[in-house]
């Protein structure tokens, strides 16, 4: 191909929708967008996109070169960071993919930490609720999700691993009294994500015992956000991962209860992803070198 900014621009044409806001992206006025699109159409003798008043989509050919476009690019952009990593430092856009819950909790909190640090990485953050995550498919250069992974031929990095515990806020405790055991929880209102049953069965483990408790929760709600706030407000007992309530602890919105139980499984990872490749820009190295520091500071464990 004669010109990669080309490339570069159909990429981002495809990506946004829009050749206006394309140009934008690439500090291009939208002229010099379009006549540039219209010469990659030339050589390559077909249409790239088909345009109505509202969006810009890319043909079938269009959809076959950008399958193409993305390693080219990708493989350009490795190439020039790793020939200048001796004298370069961390720049251009990141786009990162993260789980929501992740996303929120984990990842929003150190944004403001790594831009002071890499103030030339740029951050396009999507949040997605679904669980399989692969960045190639979205356009990202890295996902960041929880779960144990199958192989899908990703390069998967440990950020750290998380365990849940149980919690309830000072309010409801004073109410309705501290659980001693995992078996008191079942005479407590308890919270959980299952809103479809209205019920859940809490896995405990104490000194390699192990046991099970049935709980009853009057109220469900499938979106762990919505049962934190509940928590929050009293409204019963929380089962959840110790990341997503560090805030609520650490402010005494919450209150841990039964720490001298372990709720299994215990380790649930959470990892980024990347292309497996043998040269990794350095804006996603140093990315996911920082979310390795910052999350064994900030929860306090080992990845």
């Amino acid at each position: 191909m004669k010109d990669l900014e080309s490339l570069r621009l159909f990429l981002a044409i495809v990506e946004e929708g829009n050749f206006a806001a394309a140009a934008r992206r690439l500090q291009l006025s939208p002229a010099v967008a379009t006549r540039r699109i219209a010469a990659l159409e030339a050589e390559l003798g077909t249409r790239l996109f088909a345009r109505s008043t509202r969006r810009v989509a890319p043909t079938q050919e269009g959809l076959l070169l950008a399958e193409h476009a993305r390693g080219i690019v990708s493989a350009v952009e490795v190439a020039e960071e790793a020939l200048g990593a001796a004298r370069a430092h961390p720049q251009g856009r990141l786009r990162v993919l993260a789980r929501a819950g992740v996303g929120r909790h984990i990842l929003v909190p150190l944004l403001g930490a790594f831009r002071a640090r890499y103030p030339d990485v740029e951050i396009g953050l999507e949040l997605t609720e679904e669980r399989d995550l692969d960045p190639l498919t979205r356009g990202c250069d890295v996902a960041v999700t929880i779960g144990h992974l199958e192989d899908s031929g990703l390069v998967a990095r440990r950020i750290f691993a998380t365990d849940s515990l149980v919690c309830a806020s000072p309010s409801y405790l004073e109410r309705h009294g501290v659980p001693a055991t995992p078996q008191d929880l079942a005479q407590h209102t308890c919270l959980t994500i299952n809103a479809s049953e209205g019920a859940a069965t809490w896995r405990f483990s104490q000194r390699r015992e192990q046991c099970r408790v049935r709980i009853r929760a009057p109220l469900a709600i499938n979106d762990a956000d919505s049962l934190l706030a509940c928590a929050r407000e009293g409204l019963g007992v929380l089962l959840v991962a110790d990341w997503f309530v560090h805030d609520a602890l650490a402010a005494g919105e919450l209150v841990r209860i039964l720490p001298d139980y372990q709720v299994e499984p215990r380790g649930t990872p959470i990892t980024a992803l990347y292309p497996s490749r043998s040269y990794l820009p350095l804006k996603v190295r140093v990315f996911v070198d920082f979310l390795i520091e910052a999350c064994r500071e900030r929860f306090r464990t080992a990845a």
